[in-house]
């Protein structure tokens, strides 16, 4: 997937390596997200798409439920 635009992450097929560039919504879901390590600037990997999803950040796999009040959009990185 090569795009020049910032896609929502739930977007990335399976293993696909991106970097989070925006954090917009709920504010308390987006510091939730940062408390759990998901912040602009890190690189994540998805895993598994679907809901609940599966990401790997900073060498770590974390189980997500994606919600309606906040958007994590990422670049997606070449292969």
């Amino acid at each position: 997937m090569a795009h020049n635009e910032p896609v929502p992450v739930e977007f990335l097929a399976p293993n696909s390596d991106a970097v989070v560039v925006e954090m917009c919504g709920d504010a308390q879901y987006v510091h939730r997200l940062e408390e759990l390590g998901i912040r602009c600037g890190c690189k994540l990997r998805m895993l598994s798409p679907g809901e609940p999803c599966l990401l790997a950040i900073e060498g770590k796999k974390m189980c997500l439920r994606l919600s309606k009040s906040a958007d994590i959009l990422v670049q997606p990185l070449g292969s």
